[in-house]
């Protein structure tokens, strides 16, 4: 319902309201190259550590979205991929929502925690981000406000431009405004607790559901230092994610790593990269036993590199 038929500056206009675009998520499949058409939860169980590398470690963890039953019995339980990268564009606000940690997400939701950032994309005038509250409330005050919609006049907005780095532990109370188009990479989990959808609507005619109680349980009160710009290409290293920031010109070697995968996100710029070409939009997975190659743009190219951290 947030979502918007303007998705540049990756891809041109959508006959119908685009939210998000998930890139990596187990079901996905590949594109191109030998392995086109083949899921990537298929992958990562045939070609293990060639795909995602010496140092990776199989996670018992599934993707789960708040309120979701485990799986039990002879349900085949598919690799866990551990990042997930989405693109996202907005013509209106998301709801008012925070992500637990893996501790109490293992405890109440039988999945892991959601860690994420936002590197902006697009900011169209006026934009901005709700990171936090302009006040600290209470819990027992947060959860009135949020039953009452009150919490709409602690919510501490921020503008937001492109190249803006926004990163986003478990408990930042947070809402996406409109007019914005947003990489998202992060720890692969779709739990998020809704505290306020500004009286909205479902498809379905009813109001969609809040969990206002475990959002408060998991509610950092402490503030959000808002966006950042980081002055080198290093963006974000936490325990899930690494990226940077890559910028090419000329024709240079791109070393993939042994020990684990990288994702190559390209924002700008066309090329080519060994033997495939690449446009704004592409997502491309460097499988940890690829041999180096040349990376050579026919313009000005900018990606993000995401990979799992270093030991």
């Amino acid at each position: 319902m947030w979502g918007s038929t303007n998705l540049a500056p990756l891809f041109g206009c959508a006959d119908r309201k685009v939210g998000e675009i998930w890139y990596t998520f187990e079901e996905n499949t590949v594109t191109n190259g030998a392995w086109a058409g083949q899921a990537l939860a298929a992958l990562m169980t045939n070609h293990g550590p060639a795909l995602m590398g010496t140092a990776f470690r199989p996670s018992h963890l599934r993707r789960r979205s708040a309120g979701e039953a485990a799986q039990t019995g002879a349900v085949t339980q598919t690799p866990y991929f551990p990042i997930l990268v989405k693109f996202l564009f907005t013509s209106d606000k998301l709801s008012v929502q925070v992500h637990p940690d893996d501790a109490y997400a293992l405890r109440h939701e039988d999945g892991p925690g959601k860690t994420e950032m936002w590197y902006i994309l697009r900011a169209d005038p006026g934009a901005a981000v709700a990171l936090g509250l302009t006040e600290r409330l209470s819990p027992d005050r947060l959860r009135r406000a949020a039953q009452s919609g009150e919490i709409e006049r602690y919510l501490n907005w921020v503008p937001v431009r492109p190249g803006d780095v926004i990163f986003s532990p478990p408990g930042t109370l947070h809402a996406l405004g409109a007019g914005l188009a947003l990489c998202e990479i992060q720890q692969n989990s779709d739990l998020t607790y809704r505290f306020f959808d500004f009286g909205r609507l479902g498809d379905d005619g009813r109001p969609r559901p809040l969990h206002i109680d475990r959002a408060v349980e998991v509610t950092r009160l402490e503030p959000h230092p808002g966006p950042q710009r980081p002055p080198g290409p290093h963006l974000v290293n936490c325990d899930y994610f690494a990226v940077q920031r890559l910028e090419r010109r000329v024709t240079s070697c791109y070393q993939p790593e042994a020990a684990r995968m990288h994702l190559l996100i390209f924002l700008e710029g066309r090329g080519a990269l060994g033997d495939e070409s690449y446009q704004p939009g592409d997502v491309y997975l460097i499988p940890a036993s690829t041999p180096e190659s040349d990376w050579r743009p026919s313009e000005l190219t900018v990606a993000l590199q995401a990979c799992v951290p270093g030991e």
